[in-house]
């Protein structure tokens, strides 16, 4: 079970922030999902709530606990980048 510790005012602040500003939906989508954890929701019902898998969820929880707001934003990735912004 993962579980994420207090978060602070200026990280959950800007949590927030990115959950509603951020241009791209995925890490809007993970910054809400840090924010559901920490409120209480376990990994099973995050990962219900965004339609993927619970190891997806556990992923991006992972991800917050060892990098912070890092983890949540996409990696480079080789090739065009797409025509469509989800």
């Amino acid at each position: 079970m993962i579980r994420i510790k207090e978060i602070s005012a200026q990280e959950r602040a800007t949590l927030e922030e990115m959950k509603k500003n951020h241009p791209v939906y995925t890490p809007r989508m993970r910054a809400h999902a840090v924010l559901l954890c920490e409120s209480g929701f376990d990994v099973q019902e995050i990962a219900e709530i965004f339609g993927v898998c619970r190891q997806s969820a556990a992923t991006w929880l992972r991800g917050w606990t060892k990098h912070g707001i890092c983890a949540l934003l996409d990696k480079p990735r080789s090739g065009r980048p797409r025509k469509v912004v989800a």
